[in-house]
């Protein structure tokens, strides 16, 4: 009987932590910046800025040489100082200087450093392969598990009080930095643990990075600010509605996260990363295709039943090919290199709702596509 061990389990509440915090700011920003009157175009700059920032943040971190807990802790309290500011000026200028301050992206994702670091602490703490993919589905279950209760207190609190909404947000941050406290990591620095690869590893980093930029940039047109934009746009929803949609998306993809495990046991990851992947992105082209508000919601609840299955399969991959002494720069290379990839979404996603709203699924979906059938060419053979 495979059992959680205690590191796996903490690790799972600071992501979710995170993942509640990222998926209220993601869903609630767009409608905090057109009560200031912005349009989509200028919401959309915003949310570039924010990528942009997260994305620089990402590149920082990782050069510096600190040890594992002492660097997630630092983030930790970035994040809560950040939130704290938007707490206290809940204005367009607080929320860009608390971006800057917390590397808040606004994709609606989990895309902070710390996610690296955590997982090279699950690959060193679960051995056994059947452990490590438990662990992972478990990591990326809490993750969205905690976006479905995220989108539940949006849909509860709505549009009444956005400094309610930022006080949860702070008190939940400043949980993180106790948890980050108590939990025993490697004891290795980062820059020791990843100070030699070899070149046939440095290869595969490069070509899995190149992949995944291909899939981020699909994922930059529709993360989860930009589809509440595009509800918004299209439908005028409210925060509330949005946050009811995004309960079912998120409740969906919890589920499905742990099916993935079962999946990627049976016929293995890189054909449950594919596979799953191919099938949401067909339902996410067909999303604006009937262009009413229902039908729009229950396909994009279709896709989600697949969307994310390839998210726990993709971590475990990458932290079984990828040499153990290699992970932490593989894991923030492949981070940098996903949040570079959204940079522009954003940007063309904004201009995209102005002129063609449609396209911003089906573009999205095309390029995810590619990313499916040249990531299956190059990695079929595998057996993991």
């Amino acid at each position: 009987m495979l059992l959680i061990k205690t590191e796996d389990l903490l690790l799972s509440v600071t992501k979710s932590i995170r993942s509640f915090i990222f998926m209220s700011l993601s869903i609630s920003v767009p409608f905090f910046l057109l009560s200031f009157g912005l349009n989509a175009i200028q919401v959309s700059v915003v949310l570039l800025f924010a990528i942009g920032i997260s994305t620089f943040f990402i590149f920082l971190y990782t050069v510096l040489h600190m040890r594992i807990k002492e660097k997630l802790l630092m983030m930790a309290l970035l994040l809560t100082g950040a939130i704290a500011l938007l707490y206290a000026y809940p204005t367009l200028p607080g929320l860009l200087i608390a971006i800057v301050i917390g590397a808040i992206s606004l994709s609606g994702k989990d895309m902070a450093t710390n996610q690296s670091l955590e997982q090279y602490t699950i690959g060193r703490v679960s051995r056994d392969q059947r452990q490590k993919n438990l662990a992972f589905s478990l990591y990326n279950f809490f993750s969205y598990g905690s976006g479905t209760a995220a989108s539940a207190f949006l849909f509860l609190v709505g549009a009444k009080s956005f400094p309610d909404i930022f006080l949860v947000l702070l008190i939940l941050a400043a949980l993180q930095v106790v948890i980050y406290m108590a939990i025993k990591f490697p004891l290795q620095k980062e820059s020791q643990v990843s100070a030699e690869v070899l070149p046939e590893t440095s290869k595969r980093i490069k070509t899995l990075g190149s992949l995944f930029f291909v899939d981020s940039l699909g994922g930059g047109l529709v993360n989860t600010s930009i589809i509440a934009l595009w509800f918004e746009v299209v439908f005028h929803i409210t925060l509330s509605q949005a946050g009811l949609i995004f309960i079912g998306v998120n409740l969906i993809t919890a589920v499905s996260i742990i099916i993935s495990g079962y999946i990627s046991s049976s016929i293995g990851l890189v054909r449950t990363m594919v596979y799953t992947h191919i099938i949401s992105n067909v339902f996410l082209f067909l999303i604006p295709i009937f262009h009413v508000l229902a039908w729009s919601e229950i396909l994009l609840f279709i896709r989600q039943t697949t969307s994310q299955m390839d998210v726990p399969a993709r971590d475990s991959f990458v932290n079984t090919v990828i040499p153990e002494e290699s992970r932490v720069k593989g894991n923030s290379t492949f981070l940098a290199v996903r949040n570079v990839g959204q940079v522009p979404g954003p940007g063309i996603a904004g201009s995209l709702l102005e002129f063609f709203p449609p396209a911003v699924f089906m573009v999205a979906a095309l390029t995810k596509i590619s990313y499916d059938i040249a990531f299956f060419a190059k990695f079929r053979e595998n057996k993991v």
